[in-house]
């Protein structure tokens, strides 16, 4: 729970500045509306994020119609710079979610490529003014706005590293009735006439929270007296709770269970694989899954894919393993949820 909050405050550090931002935005736009100068600590501080200057002029702290024009600028080829990123990427990938997740992933960069090109706008506009008697300025309001959108960028930026985009989960089919890893409830289980053998309703589940794969208790999943594999029962938010109220975080079946035919992950019917599947197709193919952020591990006896690789302090990562024996026979799938409130 310690890192989710921690991240957490990332986030709200993130939105404190984009709020200031605005602010700040608004605040120039009525000034310049009014006929009026913005506060004096705008002034202050677009001095402080003023990069090292190109135009020599003493007189910066000023709010008329060419300073709210210059952030306008700034904004608007910084939104130009993102669409065409995310065209490109889009046309590249053939997919929304993707170039999305890449152009919120790089968006610090954007920034910095937007500064470059304002840069150039703003010397090319002097050297055309150069013979002229009008005064040209490095405003200090404007300063302010873009300083404000740069670090933004880059807690955003930074926030994106440490935790990736919350990813799709993956979902279980036990003999037509739906299982999603991470999400469904004990109850809903019962309700559709599963058992978790030795434990009822109101059986209390504790987490140890010693492992990073397995959360609270695991029991075995039976319906009219058929085992359909087992699951590891946990308590959503505390350290114990009735079954009832507790989530499935982890699914597994045995190659021996009469069962397989009927369970499917993510529409995938687990009979019919084989592990030449594994081992000559992306496991993200073999499952049917299109995650933006994954890793597929492969060795003789075992295959593993991870869906989202940023860490799970605040999204959620799934874990599908597919083990084999020596002799290339199945021995087990399974799938799991992972999240710190969990550990």
């Amino acid at each position: 729970m310690g890192f989710t909050l921690a991240v957490l405050s990332f986030y709200l550090v993130f939105l404190l500045l984009l709020l200031f931002t605005f602010y700040i935005y608004i605040k120039l736009v009525i000034a310049v509306k009014a006929g009026k100068e913005v506060p004096e600590w705008i002034y202050k501080l677009g001095q402080t994020l003023k990069p090292r200057r190109y135009i020599k002029n003493d007189d910066d702290d000023i709010t008329d119609p060419g300073s709210l024009k210059e952030a306008n600028l700034f904004i608007l080829t910084l939104v130009f710079v993102n669409l065409l990123a995310f065209t490109l990427l889009y046309y590249k990938k053939g997919r929304l979610d993707m170039a999305l997740y890449t152009v919120l992933n790089y968006q610090f960069g954007m920034v910095v490529i937007n500064l470059f090109i304002s840069r150039i706008i703003k010397l090319i506009y002097v050297f055309s003014m150069y013979k002229s008697n009008k005064p040209i300025y490095s405003y200090s309001p404007t300063s302010a706005v873009i300083g404000c959108v740069f670090f933004s960028s880059f807690v955003l930026t930074l926030c994106i590293s440490l935790t990736g985009l919350p990813a799709k989960p993956v979902t279980v089919e036990l003999d037509n009735t739906r299982l999603v890893v991470g999400q469904t409830r004990a109850t809903s289980l019962l309700a559709s006439g599963f058992i978790f053998k030795d434990k009822g309703p109101d059986s209390e589940i504790v987490n140890q929270r010693n492992d990073h794969f397995y959360y609270g208790q695991r029991a075995e999943l039976t319906r009219d007296k058929k085992s359909y594999g087992y699951v590891y029962i946990t308590p959503k938010w505390s350290d114990s709770d009735k079954l009832k109220n507790c989530i499935i975080t982890y699914y597994r079946i045995e190659a021996n269970n009469d069962q397989i035919s009927k369970i499917k992950f993510n529409n995938t019917n687990l009979s019919r694989l084989t592990i030449k599947d594994f081992q000559t197709r992306k496991l993200t193919d073999v499952f049917s899954l299109s995650p933006i952020d994954y890793e597929e591990v492969k060795t003789d006896t075992s295959y593993i894919l991870t869906i989202q690789t940023y860490g799970y302090s605040l999204w959620k990562s799934y874990r599908i393993n597919v083990n084999y024996n020596s002799n290339n026979t199945l021995n087990y799938f399974s799938v799991g949820a992972q999240h710190t409130i969990w550990e």
